[in-house]
């Protein structure tokens, strides 16, 4: 019979002990999320071990830009954190590029990377490299996680920085011997309630004074960037919009606020909008160079900025009425300080740019009725965006042929538009396809790749391959750098345009049956909308690689401020 001692021995000795990785998956599973996008490592693999303990599921993709990019995709999707967890040294500098496309889209990701032993610090171990300052820059939060016990409080600093005002990416290091260290799990703190998520309002004088400009103006106008989708402020944009009788323009994440049929939802006609307008309202996108730095507003305008970010806030440009908080609480909010617009006075205005839109309208039917040969990319854009279903998301990931896009291909819901953002990065269209094809599997995914942004994270296609994950990529294939092709010869001269920016035409349809999806090559306009058919009732990871004409460009790459 054991005594008393013995058995406070034995109680001592049964202590449940957890690892580091352990400890980073427990804590990746309250906050929500289900799937980690990696490629293997030693430094890494007990993050493996505790997320098969937690049931979230590890993707394993072939670049580590695929896995950042993917995990972007995945906090923008979710509204939650998406993450990636790379190795040290290359597997972190190859995420890099990722990450800093989060920073700019405003997407809280958080990148884990492994790092060397810290009984090894300073000694040359191997892949060390000072990831720390390397990501500071492009973070929100960055740091070395220094011990065990303390990994899911450092993922918690890091996550509560990361949606700190307008959201973004975070990254910890976490060295070899801490994630494989193990200690009582008494000595384990993992933070539950840690961060605020109110949907702030600002200051409502400033509020009240916003809806009656807007109220009392003549021709009002409303811009709404990504943060609107941040959000989820789409019934208040639509509230907003019949409130004060104001027409919506959208730029990145927000396409797709408004049903293309919505008698507010305008697009090609925005130039013509921003010049006449008297009051401007500018909500959740920073004035930067996709604004012309805010000197394409009309300078005799009212301008209204509202942000969840205090820094965009008169960034580039004065303001008159600046807001900070949350954009779906302070549209809101504004509807319910303002009588509104009761006089119908915008009327005219609305109706002149439907006018301005209906010559936009006329100009791309004539291309599309001409048939062309090689394809001209508005009629390709014109393909895809009937070819779109009420659930699909539509992820541009090119130069040139995703601009022509941008004034065509209008997605028929929220969340239904997917781009790199302001960082202008190419390659995400893979890992975007990865996390929308993972995360809402009920929602058809279609990719406009340009050829050149294909070809750098295009390998990826065989993770979707072996994940079964279908989608339809489309390949606008000009077998060239359009966008920097223009420019280019516009500086130099039609003989030095071409100088490193002409491409091989790559055969993408052998390249998709080579890795086991679906390939289709297009040459003639009449037979694009068939291809996009076989393609989508494949049920495979299908290319349909579309030869168009190089020599057209769009006006958004003639009229780049980079080229001025």
């Amino acid at each position: 019979m054991a005594t008393v001692s013995e058995n406070q021995v034995a109680s001592t000795t049964a202590a449940e002990l957890i690892s580091g990785g352990q400890i980073v998956a427990r804590m990746l599973k309250q906050e929500g999320v289900k799937h980690i996008f990696t490629i293997s490592g030693g430094h890494i693999i007990d993050i493996y071990n505790g997320c098969l303990d937690e049931g979230i599921k590890i993707i394993d993709v072939r670049h580590e830009q695929v896995a950042a990019h993917a995990a972007d995709a995945y906090a923008r999707i979710t509204g939650n954190i998406g993450c990636a967890v790379v190795t040290a040294g290359p597997g972190t500098t190859d995420a890099v590029t990722g990450v800093a496309n989060a920073f700019r889209a405003e997407s809280p990701m958080l990148l884990i990377g492994g790092g060397g032993p810290l009984k090894q610090y300073k000694m040359g171990a191997l892949q060390d490299l000072p990831h720390v300052p390397m990501m500071a820059p492009i973070t929100r939060f960055a740091s070395t996680v220094m011990t065990t016990e303390r990994c899911a409080e450092m993922m918690g600093q890091a996550i509560r920085e990361m949606y700190n005002g307008a959201p973004g990416p975070g990254y910890l290091e976490i060295p070899h011997d801490v994630l494989d260290g193990k200690v009582d799990t008494t000595r384990v703190r993992i933070p539950k309630n840690f961060r605020v998520k109110g949907e702030f309002i600002g200051d409502p004088n400033a509020l009240a004074r916003a809806g009656e400009a807007i109220a009392g103006a003549e021709r009002p106008v409303a811009l709404f960037g990504t943060q609107a989708r941040t959000c989820r402020a789409h019934e208040a944009i639509d509230r907003f919009a019949r409130h004060f009788n104001v027409p919506i323009y959208v730029n990145g994440a927000a396409r797709g606020t408004l049903p293309r049929n919505h008698p507010y939802n305008f697009m090609p006609s925005r130039r013509t909008a921003f010049e006449q307008a008297d009051v401007i309202l500018l909500a959740g996108t920073p004035l930067d160079f996709r604004m012309g730095y805010g000197r394409r507003l009309s300078p005799k305008a009212t301008i209204i900025i509202l942000d969840m970010d205090y820094r965009n806030v008169g960034y580039n440009r004065d303001f008159d009425i600046g807001l900070v908080g949350n954009v779906r609480a302070i549209l809101n909010a504004m509807c319910e300080a303002s009588k509104g617009d009761a006089a119908r006075r915008h009327d005219p205005f609305l109706k002149a740019l439907r006018a301005e839109e209906e010559k936009t309208r006329n100009k791309n039917d004539a291309i599309i009725k001409a048939n062309a040969v090689p394809i001209h990319p508005v009629r390709l854009c014109h393909e895809i965006n009937e070819f779109l279903l009420e659930d699909t998301v539509y992820i541009g990931d090119g130069g040139d042929v995703v601009t022509f896009s941008g004034s065509i291909v209008k997605p028929h819901r929220p969340g239904g538009w997917m781009d790199p953002g302001p960082l202008g990065t190419l390659g995400v269209g893979t890992g975007f396809a990865l996390a929308s094809r993972l995360t809402q599997p009920q929602r058809d995914v279609v990719v406009l790749f340009g050829d050149g942004s294909f070809g750098l994270t295009g390998f990826d296609f065989e993770t979707m391959v072996r994940n079964k994950l279908a989608f339809v990529g489309v390949i606008g294939n000009n077998a060239s750098w359009n966008q920097i092709r223009y420019g280019q010869a516009r500086k130099y001269g039609k003989e030095r345009g071409d100088v490193a920016n002409v491409l091989a035409d790559v055969r993408f349809d052998k390249f998709a049956e080579a890795l086991g999806g679906f390939g289709i090559r297009v040459t003639e306009p009449d037979k694009i909308r068939p291809a996009l058919e076989q393609a989508r009732n494949s049920g495979r990871p299908a290319l349909v690689d579309v030869v168009i004409d190089r020599e057209v460009y769009s006006s958004g790459t003639t009229n780049q401020t980079m080229y001025k």
